[in-house]
């Protein structure tokens, strides 16, 4: 089974990782650089804020070491 898009998306990849002799930092500078040239296309989502009553599973004190559901034999 062939697929089309998945080889575009990796080839792309590659050229694009070629561009920055496949350097993570020579990627990020300039992935910035694209950033900052489409200023007006960027998405800036809003933080999402939790309600303390439906975070009540995260206050929880975990199970002291050694306490928790022991397995069957």
């Amino acid at each position: 089974m062939k697929h089309e898009l998945l080889e575009e998306v990796w080839r792309i990849r590659d050229e694009i990782g070629a561009e920055c002799g496949h350097e993570v930092e020579k990627l990020a500078a300039m992935l910035r650089r694209e950033e900052d040239k489409h200023r007006d296309r960027i998405v800036h989502l809003p933080i999402r804020r939790v309600r303390p009553e439906a975070a009540a599973a995260l206050r929880e004190e975990p199970v002291p070491y050694g306490r928790g559901r022991r397995r069957k034999k």
